[in-house]
């Protein structure tokens, strides 16, 4: 296979009969990109999930980039363009999408919440600003004790080096999709949600909330492009949590929990959008003198597992193979994380 793309988790590469993603065992957290760690099985689990969910959201009428399982760590995917905006002048230029382009990736990512949870982003930021209320649709402020049904959908910029959560009218002024396309956008995440909380529920997981991407496909007779749903759904792109544990990249996240990397990293944002520069990676390794810490070995071990066990109960609720040995579960997984986490905090 030939590498078109490194990405800080998964390869874009290109076989004999198209694009494939492969995988890896890499993982990263608060936008750094690949983390000085590996977590063993964790693409062959990606890889799994992503077949699972795409394949489950199929039958249920929902489109997809999704064409195949090639087994292991690799899945062949629909090529879809990527049209990324330029940096020009202190600010991205979307005019690349004005004449409204066909198979290539919409720029926003999806963002869906369907219970808040202590730490959320989104009740410190409806304080700074309180007519995104009015944006979202909402009548009072919401606490971390708020559920939304159906979920509260936000929209962020996806080719950007650090996403920026858009309002109504930044989304109209990007020129990037139409309101018909939004709203059609919009009632497929509301249906992916519902089938993908269904399906957890099934076996005891509670679904939070979560990312998706699209890509435009084909003009219609109505001018309007179809949606197909793409890149990857797993633990990765949903927050989920087992038990009152976080089944999730969360977990890893908690691994490193108020760290003075962690810290740093919220520091360097904020000092790269004072100074309008994309480049906040540099703030904090230069000047905060800040990189991540490696993880121990039995934090390494947890989370292998995380990735495993969900794996394995994904695959046999959605009538698959497990792809892990069979008494690798959530049970089990549960059990190590408890005391893992502990030891962390």
């Amino acid at each position: 296979m030939e590498l078109i793309y490194r990405g800080s988790v998964k390869d874009l590469c290109k076989n004999t009969t198209g694009l494939v993603f492969q995988y890896s065992d890499r993982y990263s957290i608060f936008d750094w990109g690949e983390m000085p760690d590996q977590i063993p099985h964790k693409g062959e689990a990606l890889a799994s999930l992503a077949a699972s969910f795409f394949e489950y959201l199929k039958s249920k009428g929902i489109s997809s980039h999704y064409i195949a399982s090639l087994g292991g760590n690799t899945l062949a995917v629909q090529e879809v363009n990527v049209l990324r905006p330029l940096w020009i002048e202190g600010q991205y230029d979307y005019s690349m999408y004005a004449d409204k382009p066909t198979h290539c990736l919409v720029p926003l990512e999806v963002i869906f919440r369907r219970h808040l949870g202590q730490g959320n982003s989104l009740e410190g930021r409806l304080k700074k600003n309180p007519d995104y209320l009015k944006d979202l649709g909402l009548k009072e402020m919401p606490s971390a004790a708020t559920s939304f049904n159906p979920a509260l959908v936000e929209v962020s910029t996806k080719l950007e080096t650090s996403d920026r959560y858009l309002s109504r009218a930044e989304i109209l002024a990007m020129n990037v999709i139409s309101d018909s396309e939004m709203q059609a956008m919009r009632e497929q995440t509301q249906t992916v949600v519902a089938e993908l909380e269904k399906l957890f529920a099934s076996f005891g997981v509670k679904l939070w909330d979560g990312k998706l991407e699209f890509a435009f496909g084909k003009k219609q007779a109505s001018g309007q492009r179809s949606l197909l749903l793409v890149d990857s759904i797993g633990p990765d792109e949903l927050r989920l949590t087992y038990e009152d544990l976080p089944l999730s990249k969360e977990f890893l996240r908690q691994l490193y929990g108020s760290s003075p990397w962690s810290e740093a990293v919220k520091k360097a944002k904020d000092l790269a959008k004072e100074r309008k520069t994309q480049d906040w990676k540099t703030i904090c390794t230069a000047e905060l003198k800040q990189v991540p810490q490696h993880l121990s070995t039995e934090q390494i071990e947890v989370s292998s597992l995380l990735y495993q066990a969900l794996a394995n109960e994904v695959a046999a609720h959605v009538g698959g193979t497990k792809p892990f040995a069979a008494e690798i579960n959530l049970k089990l997984w549960h059990k190590k994380a408890q005391d893992v986490l502990q030891r962390s905090l």
